[in-house]
């Protein structure tokens, strides 16, 4: 009984230590492929949040449905009158649409004639979101006159590639920005949320809708990200100084912690949770920690709701993990053997 009880333990201990070292080495590897790779994003990851708790996840996505980083959109009524041809060219910049066949010196067309000519688009509120940031680095670093001068200039190529963007993705900016109303009319309507086939059909709606968006937003931040990079390389060392400041280009719905922080420390994280597991050093700290990480992975899709996708896997982990943190099994096989070691050691002399 005594051999047969000692075997079950030695099995579990084994278990536990096979355990330990399986979950972090997929936790360093994870990390390490995020680091080498240099370009890790969760943003697509959070966005895809499904749930009662979808928005919370959506908040850590700076600009969320792009509202800020897209131009606007006014609508105009298009009249066959001479007159009022002649002050909306002049509005959009572009000379009679229908004479240019008839002029062979005729202006190149604006951005907003090679799109529908009844839309105009406007990145107003971009480009002062742009200066005030140019602004708030130039007050931050104490700019000198050249490098305000060079600080313009960065900016001024920022928004002619913005308006690049408007002409290559023009059409899709409109019907992206034409179809919030039915997004949001499905969103609430009981039908479509709860049918099946009927779900499925708004999800593949709502998919491709985003889809219109998901290439020229690409393009504005990667655009916002030269930017913030060009405009703070501009800064010599001895006006960054020793607390090395960084002007960031934030969205202005940015919360303290946003996916460009996740981004930042999610690898990191992964790879020390790893490390710390394999070497059974602080087990219970890194195995909760990683345990409450797996746990907001499952909330993302919310078990049972309508539509999400299934998170086996996250879920399996997350159980191994909390299983790890709270059977102490660093002691096997693991540094944290040493310290336990040594005080029961210091127990046992005080007694």
């Amino acid at each position: 009984m005594l051999l047969r009880k000692a075997r079950l333990s030695f099995l579990a201990i084994i278990a536990l230590v096979a355990l330990r070292f399986v979950i972090g080495f997929h936790f360093y590897m994870e990390g390490s492929s995020k680091v080498k790779e240099g370009n890790f994003s969760s943003a697509g990851f959070l966005a895809s949040a499904k749930g009662p708790l979808a928005d919370k996840f959506h908040s850590l996505i700076p600009d969320y449905d792009g509202h800020y980083r897209l131009p606007d959109l006014r609508e105009f009524m298009m009249d066959k009158k001479a007159d009022e041809k002649t002050a909306l060219d002049k509005n959009l910049g572009g000379g009679d649409a229908e004479d240019t066949e008839e002029k062979p010196a005729a202006k190149k067309p604006s951005i907003n004639e090679k799109l529908d000519k009844s839309k105009v688009f406007s990145y107003k509120r971009l480009f002062e979101y742009i200066d005030s940031f140019a602004s708030r680095a130039s007050s931050l670093y104490g700019f000198t006159e050249e490098q305000m001068q060079a600080s313009v200039v960065v900016t001024t190529e920022a928004k002619e590639k913005l308006n690049v963007v408007v002409e290559d993705w023009g059409s899709d900016i409109s019907k992206y920005l034409k179809g919030f109303e039915r997004i949001e009319k499905n969103s609430v309507d009981e039908m479509r949320n709860n049918v099946a086939g009927m779900r499925k059909q708004k999800d593949s709606i709502e998919y491709e809708w985003k889809g219109l968006a998901r290439a020229p937003l690409a393009e504005i931040d990667r655009i916002l990200w030269d930017v913030e990079k060009e405009v703070n390389a501009l800064a010599t060392a001895s006006q960054v100084g020793k607390d090395v400041r960084y002007e960031k280009l934030r969205m202005p719905d940015a919360g303290p912690i946003d996916v460009r922080l996740v981004d930042k420390y999610l690898p990191i994280f992964d790879m020390s949770v790893g490390i710390l597991l394999m070497l059974g050093l602080l087990t219970p700290v890194a195995a909760l920690a990683a345990g409450i990480f797996l746990a907001s992975v499952v909330l993302t899709q919310f078990p049972g709701y309508p539509g999400t996708q299934p998170t086996y896997y996250q879920a399996i982990e997350m159980v191994g993990c909390f299983v790890l943190a709270f059977a102490d099994a660093g002691r096997f096989a693991g540094l944290d053997f040493l310290p336990w070691s040594f005080w029961n050691r210091k127990k046992s002399v005080e007694v």
